[in-house]
């Protein structure tokens, strides 16, 4: 029974681990997106067809209206990273646990023998 818990904290490690190095891809590219400037975001804009129609103080107010949406999503995005960072570490010790009782176990069953 201990193999099958340190087997499925192993599968939960791997998923914890996956999830976090895909937070660490959205959280570069939000924060990436965060230091484009105003220029760039309408050059960017107008490549793609957005914003063409609008005037440069429409642009700017929209760029800064994104611009406060993406600090709010980053600011989330690095709490559930930090939250998932905790959760894996925990994973970690308690793998690390299992591995001790279970060569404990394996130990005390040699020297009954």
């Amino acid at each position: 029974m201990l193999g099958t818990d340190i087997r499925g904290i192993m599968a939960e490690e791997e998923e914890v681990h996956r999830r976090q190095q895909a937070l660490k891809s959205i959280v570069t590219m939000r924060a990436r997106q965060l230091r484009e400037s105003l220029d760039a975001r309408i050059k960017r804009a107008g490549n793609t067809g957005d914003w063409k129609l609008l005037s440069k103080a429409e642009c700017a107010d929209l760029h800064k209206q994104e611009k406060a949406h993406l600090k709010s999503q980053l600011e989330k995005l690095q709490t559930e990273q930090d939250r998932t960072r905790g959760k894996l570490t925990l994973l970690k010790r308690a793998k690390a646990r299992a591995q001790r009782i279970r060569a404990a176990e394996a130990a005390s069953e040699r020297k009954r023998r």
